[in-house]
């Protein structure tokens, strides 16, 4: 949508203090121009709120918000504000510190996606504003690469510029809500840019906090590792389902230079459940400067964990895998306790043997006996025994007696 030019200012004198000069740069709620400061010969920024909202109270609501917010920040990371009021053309205004440089959007664009060491950098000094920020009760909401400004810092090392997060219109101050009762917003609006917000702030499920913050500026560092948003689209709809229900983009897959930590990384910084993310910007900072201690830590706990989730394919793994010794010492206790069984069988079908055969021994000798004991009654029937038939008869006697010695086993 093309943006009307704002009212020309220049040469205008607001509160008797700064001269406007140029005009730096527009967007909805309005312009921003360089002006100078008469009696301190200093360069500032003024921005002014568009003519066509002057109107529209929430637009003043959020304006006066921008200026309250920054002013209560102390950090070298946020964009200063100086003063702020209503000039004679009846334009409320922002004075700030005056920002040289460029934003992350812009780099982006210009140079294409950043090296890991650059993203680094960047996401440690916007999460030192943001932690500032936090600590004042204030959360951004609508942090994005444009609102991450790279300001040139000459006497700085290494990429020669000092971050510094701006525009804090649609911030939310908790202590001020809190106090009065009021929510920042209506319910079932959007305030904020779709492809960097968390899934809690574009659906209102939860309360907007500092996880909020952590997912945005998670997003800002896979735009400038990748180039690209992590969820693109051009309908807001279609932006917010695929924010709350597709799965997250893997950054190595769209920039094979990043180290697969960094997509730990990322995954963490946003997560959509709150309780797995990041808890605030220093932890997921101080992750990203040692990037792979903290892999390593990850890793080494992911495998001892016990999460209430369906576990990754590794965790099945280690979980399945039984080291070798322990194998070989349960395949060898299974084995003794086979041969003992089998021994312990072998004995009882011995001993069943050996007294079935005994049993059968005792019942021949007894029934020897019993027919040796019958006989001496048949030889006294008899009328005349010869000679022969009583050396048969006590041959039986002696039988018998020798039967009746006889005794089974025990």
């Amino acid at each position: 949508m093309t943006q009307s030019p704002p009212p020309d200012l220049t040469g205008m004198i607001i509160a008797d203090r700064y001269r406007v000069e140029r005009l730096i740069g527009q967007g909805g709620m309005g312009s921003v121009w360089a002006a100078r400061h008469l009696s301190l010969d200093q360069t500032v920024a003024i921005k002014f709120i568009h003519p066509k909202l002057l109107g529209s109270g929430q637009a003043l609501r959020r304006f006066d918000n921008e200026a309250k917010a920054a002013a209560r920040i102390r950090s070298r990371h946020a964009v200063a504000v100086f003063d702020h009021g209503v000039a004679a053309n009846e334009q409320p205004y922002i004075v700030m510190e005056y920002l040289e440089g460029e934003s992350l959007e812009a780099r982006i664009r210009r140079l294409g996606p950043r090296p890991l060491s650059e993203v680094s950098d960047i996401v440690m000094q916007a999460s030192r504003a943001l932690a500032a920020a936090h600590g004042a009760g204030i959360i951004h909401r609508d942090l994005k690469p444009e609102n991450i400004f790279l300001t040139v810092d000459r006497d700085r090392a290494g990429p020669g510029y000092v971050v510094k997060v701006v525009d804090f219109g649609i911030a939310k101050m908790v202590h001020d809500e809190a106090a009065g009762g009021a929510a920042a917003t209506q319910a079932g609006s959007v305030l904020g840019t779709p492809h960097f917000m968390s899934p809690e702030a574009l659906t209102g499920a939860e309360g907007v906090g500092v996880s909020a913050d952590v997912w945005s500026l998670g997003a800002c560092a896979f735009a400038a590792a990748c180039g690209r948003t992590p969820f693109e689209g051009n309908a807001i709809g279609d932006i917010v389902l695929k924010v709350c229900s597709h799965p997250l983009p893997v950054p190595s897959e769209l920039n094979p230079l990043l180290p697969p930590a960094f997509d730990a990384w990322f995954a963490r910084a946003c997560e959509r459940d709150l309780r797995q993310r990041f808890k605030d910007v220093e932890s997921m900072s101080r992750a990203l400067t040692q990037l792979d201690q903290w892999a390593e830590v990850e890793k080494e706990t992911s495998s001892f964990e016990i999460r209430p989730r369906q576990p990754s394919r590794l965790e099945i793994e280690l979980a399945e895998y039984q080291p070798p010794s322990r194998g070989r010492f349960l395949a060898g206790l299974l084995g003794g306790v086979a041969v003992t069984i089998a021994l312990l069988g072998y004995f009882f079908f011995q001993r069943t043997q050996a007294a079935t055969e005994a049993t059968r021994e005792a019942a021949a000798r007894a029934a020897a006996a019993l027919e040796a004991q019958n006989r001496p009654a048949e030889t006294q029937t008899s009328p005349r025994a010869s000679p022969s038939s009583e050396h048969a008869g006590a041959a039986d006697a002696g039988e018998s007696d020798a039967a009746a010695e006889v005794r089974p086993p025990p």
